[in-house]
């Protein structure tokens, strides 16, 4: 069984959700296909719901139970054929429930199988800038790089740039968010080491190094929009976007706000609801952002 996330909804909010989530399958109110969008939506309230116990049993089975009492109430029952009626909800209830555990599973492991890549990504990272440079690539993890020590700041910082380049493709989003992490923890440790402040600093580097050369590979036209919207975090987008407008300027920015301002309009000129009100958003926040740039950079040069 995963283990529950950080949970900061009460178990009556976990029981609603998670039985919401049963009678969408049940029912068949969304098409198949669109199962693992809807599970992925949803993975920390049914890792919660998996991982909770109430009273000496689990919380799925309490769902499980209530579910198959309401149902009994909700309907009238033939005479002698209650048992009958409970045993097919309860088949119902729980052919949706291993639906779910199946899909649970496989996205644990998959979701454990990339953090390993991504923490052998950080470690030739580290190994990179340490001395010696590529020739002293190996499997040691981040924190044994990190204590070798690291080259002098620019010999560091142009080793750095060079793996960036070469391994561009593997700097995803889940990797930016697996930096940020292991930046978390560390700044939240209660006594921070020489040595941790060292791995915190080389970190924040990796970091801003990655964004910038993301910055480097935004696209033109339309595309970039589509760039910026493949991000999930609002501060990935707008780092990405910042680091862009770094490297391709103020002409670049006047491109990109053209595109926003047709795109909002777009969006106007459809009937209420017929857009994904986070959709608007995100361009909204970029619209901004890009135009805070042009208004500083139009500063400057004043």
């Amino acid at each position: 069984v995963p283990p529950a996330t950080k949970n900061t909804m009460s178990n009556d909010q976990l029981k609603s959700e998670f039985t919401s989530l049963l009678h969408t399958i049940i029912n068949a109110t969304t098409p198949e296909e669109e199962y693992p969008s809807l599970f992925t939506q949803n993975i920390e309230m049914i890792l919660n719901v998996i991982g909770s116990a109430v009273d000496g049993g689990s919380l799925l089975e309490e769902i499980i139970q209530e579910d198959v009492q309401n149902y009994n109430n909700d309907n009238v029952i033939v005479e002698d054929s209650d048992d009958n009626s409970s045993n097919s909800r309860l088949d119902q209830i729980s052919e949706a429930v291993n639906f779910i555990l199946s899909f649970v599973e496989t996205f644990v492991e998959q979701t454990k199988s990339i953090e390993d890549v991504y923490k052998q990504l950080l470690g030739k990272i580290f190994q990179s800038i340490a001395p010696g440079g590529s020739a002293a690539l190996s499997d040691e993890d981040p924190v044994t790089a990190a204590k070798a020590g690291v080259a002098s700041s620019s010999a560091m910082e142009n080793q750095l740039d060079n793996l960036l380049s070469q391994e561009k493709e593997a700097f995803t989003p889940g990797f930016l968010r697996h930096v940020e992490g292991e930046c978390g923890r560390i700044a939240s440790l209660p006594m921070i080491s020489p040595e941790s402040a060292k791995m915190l600093q080389i970190l924040r580097l990796i970091q801003t190094r990655v964004l910038e050369e993301l910055g480097k590979g935004i696209g033109e036209g339309a595309i970039v929009l589509g760039q910026l919207l493949g991000y999930d975090e609002e501060s990935e987008r707008l780092a990405v976007l910042d680091a862009g407008l770094a490297v391709r300027g103020v002409e670049f920015a006047h491109e990109l706000v053209a595109l926003t301002e047709e795109a909002l309009g777009g969006f106007k000129a459809v009937p209420e609801g017929t857009v994904d009100p986070s959709l608007v958003k995100s361009v909204e926040v970029i619209d901004e952002r890009i135009r805070t740039f042009i208004g500083r950079t139009d500063t400057d040069f004043q």
